[in-house]
């Protein structure tokens, strides 16, 4: 008989499960990519996130055993996550009967839709989600830089004439905050953003604040025009505690006048020479990419990134 119930953050054993069917289904949905211990992925369920207010974490239970898991982040209105089956129970209802436990409870929280980011295309679980009421919203590109299969030499880049790069931890200094910003806004102009906040001073200062609280360490390159003292381009990495062999990649924009001049190429390749610099322990770092953002995929193909695989974003009322 399956039993669904909370994740017990206290409990040894629904840990270990929770974990172990995360481990089984990246081995055979992605082989070949490099996989979480179970004792890394057990830590991070306890670290705070500056992406999401709570999470909601069930499992299903077949005879004591963890067969399937969800997990999502809290929104305002938005829950975003998965629902995972161990491969050797699956099509068996149990992704079904998490769906249907956990809908509920998005419910009642407030939630008015559940997105899920990485749906491999064309997999299974993309079959799935559209027989559940799920619909395609967008389709991306992750993309890998495997540091071991790169000379850093290629990111030993010269700042294109008229501009300068600036860099922070944490908190962006006040004289670019307005500019970090109004720069920040221009990614709605890639495809597939409609879900990006349109940032203010404000927000900047509150997602700041959120890293900072979550022990997250936000690292920041820009692109300054030298004639204004603007920021005109932006791209940005989190390093999360105690994950220094793996980071993904955030947002890398540049404001509409300032574009085919190499500048985003010039300030992702600052980060990653300072990331290395800081963190040679650092083995491989992911990005996201809206499939039809062809330049920026350029821009990350020259700097060493390679496609791992295509993923699409489903999403449905709850």
């Amino acid at each position: 008989m399956l039993k669904i119930k909370p994740l017990d953050l206290d409990e040894a054993a629904g840990l270990r499960g929770y974990a172990d069917v995360r481990i089984a289904a990246q081995a055979v949905d992605h082989p070949g990519e490099p996989a979480s211990s179970r004792d890394r992925i057990i830590a991070s369920l306890r670290e705070a996130s500056p992406d999401f207010s709570e999470f909601v974490r069930l499992v299903a239970l077949r005879d004591g055993e963890v067969v399937g898991i969800a997990a999502v982040g809290l929104r305002t209105r938005l829950a975003v996550g998965s629902i995972t089956v161990h491969p050797r129970y699956r099509r068996q209802g149990i992704g079904t009967a998490l769906l249907d436990a956990l809908l509920p409870e998005l419910r009642a929280g407030g939630r008015e839709a559940l997105e899920n980011r990485v749906v491999t295309k064309g997999s299974a679980g993309e079959h799935w989600a559209l027989a559940r009421g799920f619909h395609v919203t967008a389709s991306r590109v992750v993309q890998r830089l495997t540091v071991a299969d790169v000379e850093p030499e290629s990111w030993e880049l010269s700042a294109p004439v008229g501009y300068r790069v600036e860099r922070w931890i944490g908190a962006t200094p006040e004289h670019l905050l307005v500019s970090v910003a109004s720069t920040r806004r221009a990614i709605h102009d890639a495809p597939d953003t409609a879900r990006d906040p349109e940032w203010t001073p404000e927000l900047v200062r509150a997602a700041e604040a959120e890293d900072l609280a979550a022990g997250v360490e936000h690292r920041v390159v820009v692109a300054v025009e030298e004639a204004t003292g603007l920021v005109v381009a932006f791209t940005d990495v989190q390093l999360y505690p105690d994950d220094f062999e793996h980071t993904v990649w955030h947002d890398t924009v540049v404001a509409p006048r300032h574009r085919a001049r190499g500048l985003a190429r010039f300030v992702k390749a600052h980060m990653l020479r300072w990331l290395l610099t800081d963190r040679p322990e650092l083995e491989r770092i992911d990005t996201g990419t809206a499939a039809a953002n062809f330049p920026m995929i350029r821009v990350n193909e020259r700097l060493g990134f390679v496609t791992a695989r295509e993923v699409v974003v489903v999403s449905r009322s709850v």
